[in-house]
């Protein structure tokens, strides 16, 4: 991977964490993988994770890098029920 890509990938990892943190007060989230998608394709960024001590309640997150923003977000149907527990609209994209 080049400097370039690396630099994409870490400023889009931190728009998703903040997302996540913003929106539904995710605070702390495990990301276990990264996928960018070929430039000629689209300008995303996909993070793949859960929340910390609970793993069945995984997430994606897709940053589009040129406009520095949230695309997409979809979860599993266990941090859906906690997210809507906690008063969140989980299928309002917010940013």
């Amino acid at each position: 991977m080049n400097k370039e890509d690396q630099e994409i990938i870490d400023r889009s990892e931190s728009i998703a964490i903040k997302y996540l943190k913003d929106t539904y007060s995710l605070n702390d989230v495990v990301i276990t993988g990264r996928q960018m998608q070929p430039k000629m394709a689209m300008s995303w960024v996909t993070f793949y994770g859960y929340v910390s001590q609970h793993e069945d309640q995984s997430f994606n997150v897709s940053i589009n890098y040129k406009e520095n923003q949230t695309e997409s977000f979809s979860f599993s149907p266990e941090l859906e029920k906690a997210l809507i527990a906690n008063g969140y609209d989980p299928y309002q994209l917010n940013d």
